[in-house]
């Protein structure tokens, strides 16, 4: 049978049935594979595990945590979109290798035809805070400094063509400044940086830099995530600053390859909200400064083609290549 486009229903009719026994026996009829397509430790990693743990209870079954990094979340990627669609093999990652990555490189898997998006489990919330290097306030006195100093902000970011590279673009492009994006390789090489004042600004994410906020070494001028951060009440969201466009953040989802059957989907669904609403799993986001996530079935694969739209838009205008 040929994949189906995908984008069209949810709920029972979240993608079209297929027949065979096995794909008509509900969920799980079998052990779930649960792939995190990046290396151990890390967000991702705590919340595959973590959910991993909650879904054995929650489901009575057996679930394998995998891990499979490579080629920007890519290798993880293909290799559940090119499983049977029994929900026994689950990618569990931001939605970045969908809505990102293949804007900028070619993929075996085409994100909007061959994965199924569940549901939104976590949101790590990426930040924009000033250093030492910045003689500024707040979030209008960069805009302001960075209209008299062109290119004389430079911000660091874990890597090009990451969540928080894309999001600068977007808000650079709304704010008419020009900023200088400085790549590195993870957030901590950015960090180091970023404390010793060789960049302007760290745009990272929360949790990496909560402790130097704290002790005053970096100072946040906004978040970019869906809600304010718990840890600084005071510190505007980019819907707050009238920059929704710039509202960029890690979205970990769950995400099952096309033509989930309708007896397939319900249940883990259904599984997957007691999962992410249980005392384990809220303590998990409590203690890693992780927010809810922000939508299941029919409203995550409308905020999945939206920000695929939005991020094929702005990588075009900013002429942003792969490394």
């Amino acid at each position: 049978m040929k994949k189906k486009m995908l984008f069209t229903a949810a709920g029972a009719a979240l993608a079209i049935m297929t027949g065979g026994a096995a794909l008509a026996q509900g969920w799980p009829a079998k052990p779930i594979t649960l792939v995190v397509p990046y290396t151990a430790g890390g967000s991702a990693d705590a919340i595959g595990r973590r959910l991993g743990d909650v879904l054995r209870k929650e489901a009575n079954a057996t679930v394998i945590v995998e891990n499979k990094p490579g080629a920007g979340a890519s290798v993880g990627t293909d290799f559940v979109a090119r499983a049977q669609p029994d929900g026994a093999t689950l990618l569990l990652a931001s939605t970045s290798p969908l809505t990102i990555f293949p804007h900028l490189a070619k993929t075996n898997y085409d994100p909007m035809k061959d994965l199924t998006p569940v549901a939104s489990v976590a949101v790590a919330p990426v930040a924009i805070v000033a250093t030492k290097a910045l003689p500024v306030k707040d979030f209008a006195g960069l805009i302001d400094y960075a209209k008299s100093h062109p290119d004389g902000v430079r911000y660091g970011t874990p890597g090009q063509g990451t969540v928080a590279h894309i999001g600068m673009a977007a808000l650079t492009t709304q704010t008419g400044t020009k900023m200088l994006h400085v790549p590195y390789r993870g957030n901590s090489q950015a960090l180091t940086d970023g404390l010793g004042g060789v960049v302007e600004l760290l745009v990272v994410n929360t949790d990496v830099v909560l402790p130097h906020v704290a002790s005053g070494a970096l100072k946040p001028l906004a978040v970019m995530a869906p809600e304010r951060l718990a840890a600084w009440p005071d510190v505007p969201t980019m819907a707050e600053l009238k920059l929704p466009q710039a509202q960029y953040y890690s979205n970990f989802g769950i995400f099952a390859p096309a033509n989930l059957p309708p007896a397939v989907a319900g249940p883990l669904q259904a599984a997957l909200a007691k999962a992410v609403a249980s005392a384990e799993f809220q303590d998990l986001l409590a203690k890693s400064y992780l927010q809810p996530g922000t939508a299941s079935g029919d409203a995550f694969v409308k905020q999945v083609q939206a920000e695929y739209a939005n991020n094929a838009r702005i990588i075009k205008e900013g002429n942003i290549k792969a490394e």
